[in-house]
């Protein structure tokens, strides 16, 4: 899920996870592991907490979390390559293929039996993120779905009705958003937007796949025919129809996304908001506040097609040229095992990879967030960026699409053409 979320969420971290990560004296004797991630300064505390817990069970081993911001994927690589590898290592969805078709990556499979780690207790789609054939690469942490949240103080306050959280049509998406979308607020004069636009390959295609479209065949080689199929030209036509017609949602064409997108939601100036599970912890925050009642429903559906959606997920990785092998692995069952994913349960910034402590954090839940995810995560398929190598190429190049109708008001059916000939061009290199 790294290259996502947009903020660093565990400001809100209980106290009970955030702990000092005093430096212990080590001898000559002790083992060190280290256990390497893309988190903030905070999560690689609560990070460290969880492993603290693995050293206390096995005596002489040193855990340190440690943490690489930017250019994760890249630096890993490299350090995997050089020979001076981390023992564990949090394996994100786009950087899947690149390590497995390289042979960076250990098949944990053999293991698993073990140190105890129990597949069975995942959720099939977010174990198929990892395997492959009777193959895993990574013990699954965490995963969620794409949904749409929605401010239900704003809906009551300009009389709509909440959205449902079991399912939606677009011509019902539209009817909604256009009743909350006001250019000029009544009492202030300030403008209120529906939702933000889509603009993002990883936001927008579950769209695509709830419209019946895709991007890309079955095998993951072909672009042309599918990224320019009518189902997923369709999908385009309805998102940009957002600005061009109905000018509900704002639009801007930086890479990173609406910078302004959340504050306008906390804000009461956007009714619904495109994300996923790592923003729920600010969203809870500011409901506890009274600033917002938040509220989660599904990606809207084109009439005739089946919902569908995407899951991003994370897990624990063992790099093949370990020193520590065996001890490396039994770290990853445990960084991924129920323990750890119970700890981490509390910060609410994923959707645990084990479905009875799902279901079981959805009994508690009593705002009934938790039970809409999950009603989610069985409708999702796995990313494209999970099984295609370079997937970032195609990201980049699909922004040509949707930009070139809204700023030069190209035709969306030509501009998803070209877009898709490129993009089999480059790959075919």
């Amino acid at each position: 899920m790294r290259g996502v979320k947009p903020f660093s969420l565990l400001l809100f971290l209980p106290l009970t996870l955030i702990t000092a990560c005093g430096t212990k004296n080590q001898d000559s004797s002790q083992i060190t592991l280290r256990a390497l991630n893309w988190a903030a300064d905070l999560e690689v505390m609560a990070e460290q907490t969880i492993a603290d817990r693995f050293s206390e069970r096995h005596p002489g081993v040193r855990v340190i979390v440690e943490s690489i911001v930017s250019n994760y994927g890249e630096k890993l690589a490299t350090a995997i390559a050089s020979g001076a590898p981390p023992d564990v290592f949090l394996l994100d969805s786009p950087d899947i293929p690149a390590f497995v078709e390289r042979g960076l990556v250990l098949d944990l499979s053999p293991y698993t039996e073990r140190v105890g780690y129990d597949p069975g207790q995942v959720f099939p789609q977010v174990l198929d993120v990892f395997a492959r054939d009777r193959r895993l690469f990574a013990y699954p942490k965490g995963c969620t779905p794409m949904v749409i949240y929605y401010n239900g103080a704003l809906f009551e306050k300009l009389g709509v009705p909440e959205p449902p959280s079991d399912g939606w049509t677009w011509d019902e998406f539209l009817e909604t958003a256009r009743a909350v979308s006001r250019t000029r607020d009544a009492e202030d004069g300030n403008e209120i937007y529906a939702v933000d636009f889509p603009r993002q390959l990883y936001q927008w295609i579950p769209w695509v796949w709830s419209a019946g479209g895709d991007i890309l065949d079955p095998s993951g080689r072909q672009t042309v025919g599918h990224l320019n199929s009518e189902a997923t030209v369709r999908t385009f036509e309805f998102l940009t129809s957002w600005v061009t017609r109905w000018h509900m949602a704002p639009v801007q064409f930086l890479r990173g996304g609406d910078a302004m997108r959340v504050g306008r939601f906390y804000l009461g100036r956007q009714a619904m908001l495109h994300s996923g599970h790592w923003l729920l912890p600010r969203l809870l925050h500011y409901t506890e506040r009274g600033d917002i009642r938040v509220g989660v429903a599904p990606i809207p559906h084109r009439p005739g097609s089946e919902p569908q959606n995407v899951l991003y997920a994370s897990g624990w990785a063992v790099p093949t040229n370990v020193r520590h092998k065996r001890l490396a692995v039994e770290l990853a069952a445990f960084l991924a095992g129920e323990e750890a994913q119970r700890l981490r349960a509390e910060v609410h910034l994923e959707i645990p990879a084990f479905r009875s402590l799902a279901l079981e954090l959805a009994d508690r839940d009593t705002l009934g967030l938790t039970r809409d995810f999950l009603r989610q995560v069985e409708r999702a398929r796995v990313p494209w960026g999970a099984v295609v190598m370079d997937f970032h190429e195609i990201e980049e190049l699909s922004f040509d699409i949707m930009d070139r109708h809204l700023l030069q008001g190209d035709n969306l059916n030509a501009a998803a053409t070209d877009v898709a000939i490129e993009i089999d061009r480059v790959r075919s290199r």
